[in-house]
């Protein structure tokens, strides 16, 4: 009996001591049942039948066991662990938010904390982050920072995630996020029509008259998607998209299309315009009011390069010029149009990021360029400057840049008519009146 009471005391120890079975043998009455199943049932001294009774006795315990813990870890819930990254600073909340002077915020924001600021609250129901149970949500003004920062610099978004101390995927989806809710939300506000008697007078500062502003277009590297590599490939042999936009005397965009690949020609993609079809119309402006000078009446103008069609409403300067008069004209128009390319300049001065290739999906690229102008316009409107070092204007292209071809008789007859007339009429008002 001695060995037999041994043993029983080695299972009991056991299951104290081990924690998974104890609290699978929770009931008592299970813990009894098994220990039962140890007690002979034969007489003491027949030594035969209590050792097959014990070893009987002893596999049925070892079966219990194995299908109660079975039993139990597929019925009884277990209890998970939540394990998240550190974060290892709030270095934008107790460095650049308390510190940072107005030009340290212009340096690496292009705008003070309040434009940023102001730009937040805007946004701010469109990027309201929830608390998890690892961590609370991320500010909203951190977000819209992260994001106006991506558009300021070249950095990819190792570097972004390392100097906001967040993880690279949460700056990736940060960036998308932020210029998707300033597209939304920002873009019918900041470009558009705005004064018309204002625009009209910021380019009669440069000489030309009746005119709303200038249109071009601009090139942005992309990484093109894998199917349709040939179709972004443009004719300066680099992979684009085609941001075209026209802007007023003060360089401020009222008009930008950004997602036609850079294949395409100036011309089509601006007949593809919402611009292009309202100043056909005469529905830009209300009412259209024309001006009067030699008997011919000129509607509001747009100014564009050789690239563009001549419009009754679309003046480009003389291919080859005759006279002095037109000379003199070429000299106005070159003058005012080159605003728009001043303002492309300050624009990809400003935000870094539309001069190196764009590595995300197109639709998101088309968003990326469109919040870099809306927030240019609100910089521009509250006279932020650029910094020096950044203020590299490539107005004047390369020798060698191969330019789209002159397209002097895409229009034909009275439109053709109309539209030289108009242009003869604006070229006497500058040879008479403005030198």
């Amino acid at each position: 009996m001695a060995p037999l009471r041994n043993r029983r005391c080695c299972l009991k120890s056991l299951i104290r001591k081990h924690s998974l079975l104890a609290s699978v043998f929770e009931n008592v009455n299970i813990i009894l049942n098994c220990i039962s199943l140890l007690k002979p049932q034969r007489e003491v001294g027949d030594a035969v039948g209590d050792s097959s009774d014990l070893l009987h006795s002893t596999n049925m315990l070892v079966q219990t066991v194995f299908w109660a813990v079975a039993e139990w870890r597929l019925t009884s819930p277990r209890q998970k662990l939540c394990w998240c990254y550190p974060r290892r600073s709030r270095w934008f909340h107790d460095t650049v938010f308390q510190f940072w002077d107005n030009g340290q915020w212009i340096e690496n924001f292009r705008m003070t904390r309040q434009t940023l600021f102001e730009i937040a609250n805007v946004l701010r129901p469109y990027l309201m982050w929830r608390d998890t149970v690892m961590r609370s949500a991320v500010p909203v003004e951190e977000l819209v920072a992260i994001g106006v920062y991506f558009l300021v610099s070249r950095s990819c978004y190792c570097t972004i995630a390392h100097v906001f101390q967040k993880g690279t995927s949460t700056i990736a989806s940060v960036v998308v996020e932020v210029c998707l809710a300033i597209e939304h939300t920002l873009l019918k506000k900041e470009v558009r029509v705005m004064d018309f008697s204002k625009m009209l007078s910021s380019m009669r500062k440069h000489g030309f008259p009746h005119c709303l502003g200038a249109v071009d277009g601009s090139h942005v590297l992309i990484t093109p998607p894998k199917k349709e590599v040939q179709a972004y490939f443009n004719r300066k042999s680099f992979h684009s998209i085609l941001l075209q936009a026209a802007c007023n005397g003060d360089g401020i965009f009222f008009s930008m299309l950004a997602g036609h690949s850079g294949v395409n020609h100036d011309a089509h993609v601006f007949r593809s315009s919402l611009l292009y079809r309202k100043m056909e119309e005469g529905s830009l402006i209300p009412g259209n009011p024309v001006f009067q000078y030699g008997g011919v009446s000129i509607p509001p103008l747009i100014l564009g390069d050789g690239a563009y069609p001549l419009c009754k409403w679309l003046m480009k300067p003389y291919a080859v010029p005759k006279n002095d008069r037109e000379r003199h004209y070429n000299k106005i128009f070159n003058r005012s149009r080159n605003i728009v390319e001043r303002a492309f300049g300050r624009l990809k001065a400003r935000f870094r990021r539309l001069s190196v290739r764009m590595e995300a999906h197109i639709q998101n690229v088309n968003s990326i360029i469109a919040s870099a102008v809306i927030l240019h316009n609100i910089c521009e409107k509250k006279k932020h400057f650029i910094p020096d070092d950044d203020t590299e204007l490539h107005i004047t292209p390369p020798t060698d840049e191969i330019n789209p071809p002159d397209i002097e008789h895409t229009r034909g007859g009275s439109d053709r008519k109309e539209a030289e007339a108009i242009r003869s009429a604006i070229a006497d008002y500058l040879f008479n009146h403005v030198k």
